[in-house]
């Protein structure tokens, strides 16, 4: 197993360091018992030692007052002593010193006498002082304050002074008394555990020794060479040696050599309290560990209830990944109520909370997956199938090859509801339409709302002569659906296209797109109508349909394009004013077309706003070179619904006028009402920046569709041009001949020229003219001509205006 893999519980983690801490606390308390204890250890050796050096001042003292005594009890000799009898003086302190070397119990082995006047007066006994001892001896004849002095010329003696007063009180002698200080020393009462013996310091710190007791003589000797100095000096707490583990502390003694310091040593066995220390601080020890152990036992009973329950936490948590909500809560439930409640109680309460909160959270995340999941399939104004899920299903009938027939229904004309009425308007029409649709239809029929306007149908089982049944079924209930709108009502119709499978596609995209080209056909028969799939029409429509496609893309670039001009005559003056700027198409051979399927494909794939650009860039051009040869005919351009509501492209247009340094009077923009309705603000905003260049503005094909005086009353148009549907059966047609006569009416009440187009015929004119129409359009006025048809330049004026500019 690998380090990484290696854990530890939250319980071993808890008990190591609670462990750790204890042993670190236990170590702590060890030590400092251990230090309390030595602490102990040596005070109560350093009370020894310094009772010891108590003892020996005391015995000292003790020698010096017996010594004292003895002088004071002969003191009797010298009172019957005549005045100046010297030699009786002399045989009195013979007979003393007789009389105290043969009794005395002390080693005495000399007495030395000395008058404070005279000086030495008589010595008995050994004398062997050195010259140091006898000078310290004349001067503390005069200083009773120095009472001993230890002096060792070749043995060591202990002198002491004492003080001799005769009766009469006239003399005064002090008596020195020489002792053997080796032999007072064995006479000092020393216990079993200590020795002692004199040393003496060389200059080179070295120690000599002076005395030792004669039983451990050798012991000491073999100590004594181990030391140096410093040891008598600062003392030794641990020795080892012949008399076992002991300790060694020295005094100094005052003596005659200065050079040579003299101490008094004694060594003292401590094995006894050393190995009371050692089992004392051995008790400490095993008192901790119990104490550790004790404590780690009662750490363990009282975490590993908690640290258990945690550990179950732990080992159920997964059951909330898995949404076992009750089985969580179930395990987590104590066994019985504990009177003491601790942080585990606490955490498991959170967590059984939790888990309610997490099932509440899930069946909202639940609820709220299922509703995406019904809007990423349904449609939400119709509540049928969308596009999406109805591919999923077809694919899934395409898979199983369940053959049938796929019928797309495109409503007509469904955008002028809404631009006329609104878009509640078109939902509710919408809404009748799927549910006319879903009466119609069994109830296991795949039915769908894949566009905007647009329905599919998926009839499993059928064969395509009953599929156009169904078709027609369905235009003639859509024809039942009505929606009022503002002012109007409005009718539903519809153009179906419809594919078999697997005879025309074996793929949902394979039907889909051969039922949009049935639907196209549908629309240019004049809508409204069923179109079943032909194979050998197909091939050629998608052609012709991919052929707009492309060139609406390339259509500038390849220069395909060209504008032709249609008089427009003043029927008042009897004279064309201006023209009316038209789109053409070149094909491959240089023959002109009409525009309309290539406006369709612009339209579809974003070029439009580009090829209206070319337009009135090209128009303008076409209106500097005419002002240039003195033509003032004004042109009128015609803007896409998509361009006129477009902010970017009446910004440009604007751009325009002001580098050609053209005046907008010169220009008449016509638009269809389609392009206005749809925001009126918008289409206000933009006709009144167009005539504040000075421009015209023109409604085009007023008549057709869902025109509403509405517009005519709210935007402020010069011109109002008649759809020609009006126009070309007037003189057979009362009803266009009212129509006719009451939109001039209207059109010159509100300030509003009129354009009539379609004029092919003079008869037809001069109706139009008795009606009051201003202007005439038509073939009879002109037909469409390029420019040159229409402008002669001299050719001459023309290359120098070119070479002017």
């Amino acid at each position: 197993m690998s380090i990484r893999d290696f854990r530890l519980g939250l319980t071993s983690k808890a008990l190591i360091l609670l462990c750790g801490v204890l042993l670190i606390t236990l170590v702590g308390l060890i030590g400092f018992n251990h230090d309390n204890l030595k602490s102990f250890f040596l005070q109560g050796r350093s009370q020894v030692i310094e009772n010891q050096q108590y003892q020996l001042q005391r015995y000292y003292r003790d020698v010096r007052s017996r010594l004292q005594s003895v002088t004071q009890t002969q003191s009797y000799r010298f009172n019957q002593l005549d005045s100046g009898q010297t030699e009786q003086l002399d045989a009195i302190f013979d007979s003393y010193w007789q009389d105290l070397h043969s009794n005395s119990e002390l080693p005495i082995r000399s007495v030395s006498v000395i008058d404070s006047q005279q000086g030495l007066k008589y010595e008995f006994g050994y004398i062997a002082h050195s010259e140091k001892a006898l000078e310290w001896m004349l001067s503390a004849a005069d200083n009773p304050e120095q009472k001993w002095l230890l002096d060792c010329p070749l043995t060591c003696r202990l002198i002491m002074a004492t003080d001799l007063e005769l009766a009469d009180g006239n003399e005064h002698y002090r008596i020195f008394y020489s002792l053997d200080s080796l032999r007072l020393l064995e006479l000092f009462p020393a216990s079993q555990s200590s020795h002692h013996f004199l040393v003496e310091l060389n200059s080179d710190q070295s120690v000599s020794l002076l005395y030792a007791e004669s039983a451990f003589k050798t012991a000491i000797q073999a100590i004594v060479k181990q030391l140096v100095a410093e040891d008598i000096v600062n003392g030794v707490e641990q020795m080892t040696g012949q008399l076992g583990l002991f300790e060694l502390h020295a005094f100094r003694v005052n003596s005659t050599s200065h050079s040579r310091p003299v101490y008094y040593a004694v060594i003292n066995d401590i094995s006894t309290q050393v190995s009371q220390l050692k089992r004392a601080d051995y008790n400490n020890f095993l008192f901790g560990i119990a104490a550790l152990f004790f404590a780690g036992a009662i750490v363990v009973f009282a975490l590993s209830p908690p640290f258990r329950r945690v550990r179950r936490t732990i080992d159920n948590l997964p059951l909330l990944a898995r949404s076992s909500h009750n089985l969580f809560r179930r395990n987590l439930k104590p066994n019985k109520r504990r009177l003491v409640q601790d942080e585990s109680d606490e955490l498991n309460h959170a967590l059984v909370r939790l888990s309610y909160q997490l099932e509440a959270l899930e069946q909202q995340l639940k609820s709220r997956a299922e509703e995406l999941e019904w809007v990423a399939n349904y449609d939400g104004l119709t509540d049928l199938p969308n596009r999406r899920k109805f591919e999923r299903m077809v694919n899934q009938k395409v898979e199983h090859k369940r053959h049938g027939c796929l019928l797309m229904v495109d409503l007509d004309n469904f955008k002028y509801v809404n631009d006329i009425s609104g878009h509640g308007a078109g939902d509710e029409m919408l809404r009748q339409v799927s549910s006319s649709l879903e009466k119609l239809l069994p109830n296991n029929t795949l039915l769908a709302r894949i566009s905007g306007d647009e329905f599919a149908i998926y009839l499993e089982g059928t064969s395509l002569v009953y599929a156009e049944v169904v078709a027609q079924r369905i235009i003639s209930i859509l024809a039942q659906v009505s929606v009022p709108g503002h002012n109007i009502i409005h009718t539903a119709a519809a153009c179906v296209g419809i594919v078999a499978f697997p005879e025309h596609g074996n793929s949902f995209e394979d039907l889909m797109a051969k039922a949009d080209i049935c639907n196209n056909q549908a629309k240019e028969q004049g809508k409204n109508c069923v179109v079943s799939f032909q194979a050998e029409t197909a091939d050629s429509e998608l052609a012709k349909k991919h052929y707009w496609l492309d060139l609406a893309q390339n259509a500038i670039e390849r220069d395909s394009l060209e504008l032709v001009y249609q008089p427009i005559m003043n029927n008042s003056q009897n004279k064309v004013e201006h023209y009316e700027v038209l789109l053409r198409v070149r094909d491959e051979l240089g023959q002109l077309h009409s525009p309309y399927q290539l406006i369709l494909a612009a339209e579809k794939n974003g070029q439009i706003d580009k090829i209206d650009l070319w337009v009135v860039q090209q128009a303008l051009q076409q209106m500097e070179t005419n002002l240039r040869n003195g033509y003032k005919d004004r042109l009128a351009i015609n803007l896409s619904a998509r361009s006129f509501c477009s902010e970017k492209v009446i910004s440009r247009i604007a751009r325009e006028f002001v580098s050609r340094n053209i005046t907008g009077d010169m220009i008449i923009f016509e638009i269809t009402e389609t392009a206005a309705l749809p925001n009126m603000k918008q289409a206000e905003e933009h006709i009144l920046r167009l005539k504040s260049l000075g421009c015209a503005i023109a409604l085009d094909d007023f008549g057709v569709g869902y025109s509403s005086f509405h517009s005519l009353k709210q935007l402020p148009f010069d011109f109002l041009k008649i759809d020609g549907s009006f126009v070309r059966e007037i003189l057979n047609q009362h009803q266009d001949r009212v129509f006719i006569q009451a939109l001039v009416g209207i059109a010159n009440k509100l300030g509003h020229k009129t354009i009539a187009e379609f004029v092919e015929s003079e008869a037809l004119n001069n109706e139009l003219i008795s009606l009051g129409v201003d202007y005439s359009q038509g073939y009879y006025i002109g037909k469409p001509a390029s420019a040159r048809y229409f402008w002669q330049f001299d050719k001459a004026s023309a290359v120098l205006a070119l070479q002017g500019t």
